[in-house]
């Protein structure tokens, strides 16, 4: 009997861990273009200029693991940094006891959903997405607004923001 309730402890408490952790660093899939990396990259830069002022804003971007595929993070470094953002990359092989990096952590998850790309941006406790659907020709479209979530909250955000 007690060997069932310690195993139900353990499930439960490993459950509980799993729901409540994040990635700790950005994804994005092998099947997004450097077309859609560039679309996806000014829509971002532009979604986060109201929260976050560039030109005093100094963005900590933590890429995939892997980026031998990453067509994103080039990207966004590019465009935020064109948007007046100071832009630092946190290295892939960092030690955890290493110094602490000023500056606003982002990551970004980018997957393949449906007939398009799925973005997440997360920041400051935010997350922020956006389903980005395919024109005929292939190109990704802004066809809904942001969908962001902060602790509790959940809003859709017009498409000018």
């Amino acid at each position: 009997m007690m060997k069932r309730i310690a195993l139900c402890i353990l499930v439960g408490a490993t459950l509980a861990g799993c729901s409540t952790t994040r990635p700790s660093m950005s994804y994005v899939a092998p099947e997004v273009t450097a077309n859609d990396a560039t679309v996806l990259a000014a829509d971002a830069a532009e979604h986060l200029a109201p929260a976050l002022p560039p030109a005093r804003t100094t963005l900590v971007l933590d890429p995939p693991a892997s980026q031998q595929n990453d067509v994103m993070t080039p990207a966004m470094i590019e465009q935020l940094r064109a948007t007046g953002y100071g832009v630092v990359q946190v290295e892939p092989n960092r030690p955890k006891d290493a110094p602490q990096i000023e500056g606003v952590p982002l990551r970004y998850l980018v997957s393949p959903l449906q007939a398009g790309v799925l973005m997440r941006l997360q920041y400051q406790g935010i997350e922020a997405a956006r389903f980005y659907p395919r024109a005929t020709d292939g190109t990704l479209v802004e066809a809904a607004p942001f969908t962001v979530r902060q602790a509790g909250q959940h809003t859709a955000q017009g498409a000018e923001q």
